[in-house]
């Protein structure tokens, strides 16, 4: 068998035929120069292209190093990263884009902080950004609501540049979102919990179109937000009347 990797990293897929095989063999040359021994874990979420060939050839031309697998529901990032988590031969698990629109760099420092925290956010609010004006704004306010209505310090939700300790997470596996709010169920759970989460100020360059249709994930990713929100109202009347008692 090979040896556990020193880190993960995973990488969600939609239709990613034309960066797939430059960008994945770059995040190779990427993890050998900083002397990771790293694996990449490649989850497609109903793609319809040539994602699926082309990462299946990858992953044997990488046996050990690049491992793949495809799920038929476009969207269920959620259930990509569950997956993944339960595949890694690491124990720190750090999730990108396929664009490679973040700086690579915060993988080795997300490695690092991890020996202390259990889950660091890579924050595009308190490093750099050149989006659109339209996924600012949206990102922006789902932040503001985020911060407003369940008390969290953290400024950003996205999926890409953030890095967890499995075994600080694992036991909420399977209770995460099955799409994107997967992100926002960890950071709420691990605050709760009062374990260690670390924020990382990340560049990010990001013109490519959405992999996602934006009204109806800004849709799902709100009415989320704001269950969870009645949710944590209620857990908090809850405690009080047991305090109470």
């Amino acid at each position: 068998m090979s040896p556990a990797a020193d880190v993960t990293v995973l990488i969600p897929l939609y239709n990613e035929e034309e960066c797939l095989v430059p960008n994945t063999g770059l995040l190779l040359r990427f993890l050998a120069d900083r002397n990771l021994n790293g694996e990449i874990i490649l989850g497609s979420n109903g793609s319809t292209d040539n994602t699926i060939s082309l990462a299946r050839q990858m992953e044997r031309e990488h046996p050990g190093t690049i491992r793949f697998f495809h799920l038929p529901r476009r969207g269920a990032v959620g259930s990509v990263f569950q997956r993944a988590a339960a595949m890694a031969s690491s124990q720190i698990l750090v999730s990108v884009d396929m664009d490679l629109s973040v700086d690579l760099e915060f993988i080795p420092r997300a490695v690092s902080l991890l020996e202390r925290n259990a889950l660091v956010v890579g924050s595009k609010q308190s490093g750099s950004q050149l989006r659109s004006l339209w996924r600012l704004a949206g990102s922006g306010a789902f932040i503001f609501c985020a911060q407003a209505l369940l008390k969290l310090p953290y400024d950003d939700y996205s999926l890409a540049a953030k890095a967890y300790r499995l075994d600080a997470i694992r036991p909420w596996l399977g209770r995460l979102s099955h799409n994107t709010n997967y992100v926002l169920d960890l950071v709420y759970l691990c605050h709760h919990a009062h374990l260690p989460i670390s924020v990382l100020p990340v560049a990010c360059e990001d013109w490519r179109k959405s992999r996602f249709r934006l009204g109806r994930e800004a849709v799902v990713r709100f009415s989320y937000l704001f269950s969870l929100w009645g949710k944590s109202l209620l857990n908090g009347k809850n405690e009080r009347a047991r305090e109470g008692d």
